[in-house]
């Protein structure tokens, strides 16, 4: 039997991977394009997770969620759908 885990991204994994996306030698040494925006399907808890994140940190009310939201990152869209 295989068992899955469940764990809840944080936030600062997609900032520090759109910094490494962006500091990436590739793209810094030969200009290689990286994505404007990148989906990412997720679960409702970690939809909810990341949100609650992003509007603390925007100093907004916690009270309600949006079904899909974007954020930017050091250029990035990242795009949160629930899966």
């Amino acid at each position: 039997m295989i068992k899955t885990i469940h764990r809840i991204v944080t936030l600062k994994e997609f900032i520090d991977f759109a910094y490494s996306l962006k500091e990436m030698e590739e793209v810094v040494k030969s200009g290689f394009p990286i994505p404007t925006t990148i989906t990412y399907k997720v679960s409702k808890k970690n939809h909810e997770s990341l949100q609650k994140e992003i509007l603390k940190e925007k100093k907004m009310s916690i009270e309600e969620f949006s079904d899909d939201f974007d954020v930017e990152f050091y250029g990035i869209t990242f795009k949160f759908l629930i899966k």
